[in-house]
């Protein structure tokens, strides 16, 4: 059977091929029956040979070891149904965070609002702010002209008081140097 599927490979024919080819095997198939001695050879009754009594590695294998190693399938059925509730729990907390997480960026975009908000309030408190400061020194810059203004018209009536007022005298020296005194 081996032969004829290298032949085919080979593109050859099986007749060419004998013994004292080195690539040619001539496998012979044998099987013995349980009852059979070893040195008998007749023709199988059944392709595939049974198994009746335990292999000699079986044999040697502890009894403790069949143990362990369920224990270990049992240990690492523990691991993995862990590990599944752990995945589930992560799942569950970083769903939770991403509530959260969704919920501060909501609030951080208010505040932001609010900020910019103030920041236009202020912008334009400030600008009021500055038209009222000029207004301010340009009402005081106008009163001081006015109060100027004043203040030398006052200087020119309390100089011309000052004037009558030494004028008082002098009248007052004549009317008597005109009138007679009486005794």
């Amino acid at each position: 059977m081996q032969t004829a599927e290298f032949n085919k490979k080979q593109k050859g024919p099986a007749k060419n091929k004998g013994a004292d080819d080195p690539d040619y095997e001539n496998v012979i198939l044998t099987f013995r029956n349980q009852g059979q001695p070893r040195g008998c050879h007749s023709s199988p009754k059944s392709q595939v040979p049974t198994q009746s009594t335990p292999s000699s590695d079986l044999a040697k294998i502890p009894h403790w070891f069949h143990r362990a190693i369920t224990s270990l399938y049992i240990l690492l059925a523990v691991i993995f149904i862990f590990c599944i509730i752990l995945s589930a729990l992560v799942l569950v907390k970083n769903s939770e965070m991403s509530q959260e997480l969704l919920a501060l960026k909501q609030e951080l975009w208010n505040n932001s609002n609010l900020v910019r908000e103030c920041q236009e309030e202020q912008k334009t408190g400030s600008g009021l702010l500055r038209e009222d400061i000029q207004e301010t020194k340009n009402f005081i810059k106008s009163n001081f002209r006015e109060g100027n203004g004043k203040l030398e018209k006052l200087q020119a009536e309390v100089t011309q008081i000052k004037n009558s007022i030494e004028k008082i005298p002098e009248t007052l020296e004549k009317k008597m140097n005109k009138q007679p005194m009486p005794q």
